[in-house]
């Protein structure tokens, strides 16, 4: 550990001293020569986009045929020749695939420089035909605006021209659509359409209506993706269409006259003349693209609000298994965008697939994406604190710079060979700094939310992890801000104006406004709110920051999280700020940015096993960059080595932030496809990694701050502040979640307290993760909390000291309250713990969650409340407990309870019997007097016994004027819960619930061997 080095600070001085000019020595040198080198390679061009083949091709496909094979009539003035199949080649860096809207066609090619054959570029592989047939390829590839391959396919000559541009980076594959009826944008317009026409119809036939005029009809193929048609003009004459149709999208629509039209006189005489022959028909071979509008723009929003439903289901049963499997919620959440794009849900139902997520509310999706993106980093930037940082700001910047240059180092280093496989075509610098800042990622959210479950924020490693993961988050951001810049501003000039101008911005922020949210502080202390005219204030600074980073040239993300960075530190006011509004973002937008991602992330773009190499090795890179970076940098600040391990696995964690890096590289072009679907994968494994590799390094968890260390201190503290106060032996476990809980167990557990033999009680309050913890980390909120329930426990440790109970107390932050409450009671000598249930335990099946945990695992006595927030709990002479009875091995704990309750507080206690339909009640008579007699011999209380009719209704009838309703479990509650009279009666009894579970260490009452076994929750049943 850290204090068990004996670094003095001027040793410590010089140990950084040296390491920090060794380490920038080194990064500096590699980072010298790597681009040096990388300044004289270039990339490969890009040749992606739609292409159409130059004639027929068996191979590739059918080619779209004229509407009943009809030549062309000898009065066209001119004469194309009959185009081949269209096809799609996809690009990353060397890898290109070749593919069609149907997806039967595919092939495996390479595309390399030879500079022996003249500086051409070779496009070499095997093509899988849609016959079922594989060719090789051996062609030349021409890049540029009338790019073209050329070769040889088989043996046999081969010639395609591109004919649409290449997709935005993470578009979806091709697909062809079902049918093709809709109204069309045209672009450019055409001149014989004019800026739009309607296809009405299905199956194979559409009816093409323009201007309202029907134009003639078009037939088309599912089969080839093929449009064809002769159909007429708005202004006169005959035109043969062809088209492809892809997803919503007609494209390469080709325009060839058939015969001489008569030209319609321009109502401007002085217009410009349309570009057309001089029959007024379109030139030959004019081209455009139609895409498919909604009919309404209603139509649009309700498709979108059906993606986001299911979206955000999804995501929320992704995040449930996640957590199961003690994986972080939002690694869920994540993985739920992957399999919702190309990589599963496409392979599964590419249609549907495509339907859901059509290709017009994409933007939408994308603009909803930034926003979450935005407000997230404004969060993340108001959840960075510089007391994290207080006493260890040396080691931590340290440990931080060195697991950011080290992975950085090597990343850059790894795109030297990676530029000229997989690099798009952009420079060298650009991409190489991409790569060094995806490595060297660190997610801060998530590494708080581990640290906060493993119980790791209070003792010295994690505290300094923390502080790490502080700064290094700080540092990533400047650094993807500076690869922004360089990717998007070129010039040397334009890169230095512009950081100029993003450290102007950063200068206002922190100089002017900061001083102004300051201001807003004092508003909230003195109206004990934020004013709503504050709230508003801090959305538009948030929006307005991201215009300007984004007029900048840095990116959009940079403003918020700068907006965030200033806002004034006052924990109630980032608490109230963050509620108002994580819920929206952490709910709704983020899960549609994980989406997003997942729509661009396309795991079968790693076809091949070079692929598969160079995702393993940059997994491999992050690791042991992150990893022996940090753990190098922990050794020099003299920890051990299993700390060391430690505080580098925590750093290795990317999460959500790699994302965020990773879409900015891919939208700037600095990153190809295939190699962002090998980075999302590294970051998920290198996240999901981070969890069991430290229950590998600490399996017994002895970085953590201990619970019985926590409680230890407690006891002393109480023992100091009350030394008249007997400390008793044995101790009842109050365990709330909730201030208001809290006090209504107090009120059962204090003249429990005072029974023979005294007891102690042991509070504890027991805080819950923040909402959206483990998207923002929630440290701040947590602290909050953890304060606010602390000194609701001292309130009422001092209130139970002055009535002469000696109370000691924690509040403790806890992921899982069940177990942890478990293994309090495994290590205090407790009789009795007292929990507050939660409507999940009310209900037919096994009680769920904690309650479901504590129940399994406590060895004592357990009791949960179960109370309406508007009943009161006050048991006295008019507040009778009444103790339904069977002679269960529970209802004997619950009648212990019961009796204790009423002798301590003097409320009568009545024990409930239910009558059978024959003569059982005369047993159940005899059951009741003989636990009145125990309960009178043990805890001198005398027990009113009742006999009760009907079941859970004369039950819950009699409980109308009762204090407390004491139940015991039933025998079978592991398989049936609290069954369906339990249930019932907690639902409609209007006084407070308490059912009682007897541990394994046995109680004062419940003889061996029991008269009768009757259940009364099983009424009108065979005794069990």
């Amino acid at each position: 550990m850290l204090s068990s080095t004996g670094l003095s600070g001027s040793r410590l001085a010089r140990r950084l001293i040296i390491f920090y000019v060794i380490l920038a020595a080194i990064l500096a040198v590699v980072v010298a020569v790597v681009i040096h080198k990388g300044q004289s390679e270039k990339a490969l061009p890009a040749i992606a986009g739609g292409y159409v083949a130059s004639s027929p091709s068996s191979c590739l496909g059918p080619a779209p045929a004229p509407v009943g094979g009809a030549p062309l009539p000898s009065t066209a003035p001119v004469q194309q020749p009959s185009p081949g199949p269209s096809f799609s080649v996809n690009q990353s860096g060397q890898f290109v695939n070749l593919t069609n809207s149907r997806q039967t066609l595919g092939g495996q090619l390479r595309l390399q420089y030879k500079a022996a054959a003249g500086g051409a570029h070779r496009l070499t592989g095997t093509v899988d035909c849609v016959s079922g047939k594989q060719l090789r390829l051996e062609a030349t590839a021409i890049p540029g605006v009338k790019g073209s391959i050329a070769g040889t396919l088989g043996g046999s000559a081969f010639k395609a021209a591109l004919k649409t541009p290449p997709p935005a980076p993470g578009s979806a594959l091709p697909r062809t659509p079902s049918g093709i009826a809709g109204k069309y944008a045209l672009s450019p317009s055409s001149t014989c359409f004019g800026s739009s026409f309607t296809l009405n119809g299905g199956g194979s036939s559409y009816t093409v209506v323009a201007a309202n005029h029907n134009l003639g009809r078009l037939a088309y193929s599912t089969k080839t993706s093929a449009v064809t048609g002769d159909v007429a003009c708005t202004k006169g004459g005959r035109v043969r269409l062809t088209a492809t149709a892809n997803d919503i999208l007609l494209q390469s629509v080709r325009l060839i006259p058939l015969e001489v039209a008569t030209p319609v006189p321009s109502s401007k005489p002085t217009a410009k003349p349309a570009l057309t022959t001089a029959s007024g028909l379109p030139p030959a071979g004019e081209e455009f693209t139609a895409t498919k509008q909604r009919r309404a723009f209603s139509k649009l929003v309700a498709a979108f609000f059906l993606a986001v439903a299911i979206v955000l289901v999804v995501a929320r049963l992704f995040g449930i298994v996640a957590v199961r499997l003690g994986q972080p919620r939002v690694m869920g959440e994540v993985i739920a965008g992957i399999a919702l794009g190309p990589s599963l849900f496409g392979v599964l139902s590419q249609n549907l697939q495509a339907t859901i997520f059509a290709t017009d509310i994409l933007p939408a999706f994308g603009v909803a994406a930034n926003l979450g993106l935005i407000f997230y980093m404004f969060l993340i930037g108001l959840e960075v604190d510089q007391k994290s940082l207080k006493g260890k700001a040396a080691p931590a910047a340290a440990i931080s710079n060195a697991s950011v240059a080290l992975p950085m180092m090597l990343g850059i280093a790894a795109a030297l060979p990676l530029y000229k496989l997989v690099g798009p075509n952009v420079k060298f610098a650009a991409f190489a700094l991409f790569m060094g800042v995806a490595m060297s990622i660190t997610a801060f959210p998530v590494l708080a939310r581990i640290l906060s479950e493993r119980r790791m924020l209070k003792s010295e490693v994690g505290a300094l992890a923390v502080g790490c993961a502080a700064i290094d988050d700080v540092t990533a951001w400047f650094l993807i801000a500076l690869a922004t810049t360089i990717t998007v501003s070129g010039t040397f000039g334009v890169v230095a104006r512009t950081i100029g101008e993003a450290v102007a911005f950063t200068l206002v922020m922190a100089l002017v406004v900061r001083r102004v949210l300051a201001r807003m502080a004092t508003a909230f202390d003195e109206a004990g709110q934020l004013p709503s005219g504050w709230f508003a204030a801090i959305v538009v600074g948030v929006l307005l920051s991201a215009y300007v980073t984004e007029a900048i040239n840095i990116a959009v993300i940079f403003g918020g999280f700068i907006m965030g960075m200033v806002m004034p530190r006052h924990a109630r006011l980032t608490e109230e700020v963050t509620r108002r509004i994580e819920d929206f973002v952490v709910t709704l937008l983020l899960p549609m940015f994980f989406v997003y991602t997942g729509l661009k992330t396309n795991v079968t773009l790693l076809d091949r096993p070079e692929l598969w190499l160079i995702t393993l090795g940059l997994i491999a890179i992050a690791i042991l960059g992150k990893l022996a970076g940090a753990a190098l940098a922990a050794r020099v600040c003299g920890l051990d080595s299993r700390a060391s391990a430690v505080i580098g696995t925590l750093m290795n964690t990317r999460g959500l932030t790699e994302l965020i890096v990773l879409n900015l590289a891919l939208e700037v072009g600095a990153i190809s496809n295939a190699l962002f679907a090998a980075l999302v994968i590294m970051a998920v494994v290198t996240t999901l990694m981070t969890g069991p590799l430290l229950k590998l390094l600490d399996p017994r968890n002895e970085y953590a701050s201990q619970i019985e260390d926590e409680l230890a201190d407690a006891a002393a503290d109480a023992a100091r502040a009350h030394p008249e106060l007997p400390v008793p032996e044995r101790s009842i476990l109050v365990a709330s979640h909730t201030d208001t809980a809290l006090e209504r167990l107090i009120a059962l557990a204090e003249p429990l307290a005072r029974t023979a033999p005294q007891r102690e009680l042991i509070l504890t309050r027991l805080v819950a993760p923040p909402r959206g913890g483990g998207v923002r980390g929630g440290l701040q909120t947590e602290n909050l909390e953890l304060e606010r329930a602390s000194k609701a426990i001292a309130e009422a440790r001092a209130r139970l000291a002055d009535d002469g109970v000696l109370a000691r107390g924690v509040a403790l932050s806890s992921s899982h309250p069940g177990t942890d409450l478990a293994h309090v009671v495994g290590r205090e000598p407790i009789d009795l713990v007292l929990t507050e249930g939660r409507r999940r335990l009310i209900g037919e099946g096994v009680p769920l969650g904690d309650v479901s945990v504590l129940l399994e695992q406590a060895t004592c006595d357990v009791a949960v409340l179960i109370a309406r927030e508007s009943s009161p709990l006050s048991l006295g002479p008019d507040s009778p407990v009444l103790v339904p009875f069977g002679g269960a091995e529970h209802d004997w704990a619950a009648l212990e309870l019961g009796s204790w309750l009423s002798s301590a507080t003097g409320a009568p206690l009545k024990l409930l019997g239910a009558g059978g339909q024959t003569d059982e009640g005369k047993s159940v008579t005899r059951m009741l007097a003989d636990a009145s007699l125990l309960v009178q011999q043990s805890a001198g209380v005398a027990a009113e016994p009742l006999v009760m009719a009907g079941g859970r209704e004369g039950i819950v009838s009699a409980a109308a004027g009762a204090g407390l309703l004491v139940i015991g479990l039933s025998e079978r509650w592991r398989r049936e819960g609290l069954g369906p009279t339990r249930s019932e009666i907690a639902k409609a009894a209007p006084a407070p619930v308490l059912f009682v579970r007897r541990g394994t260490s046995g109680g004062l009452f419940a003889p061996r061997e029991n008269v009768t076994q009757f259940n009364w929750s099983m009424v009108g049943q065979a005794p069990t």
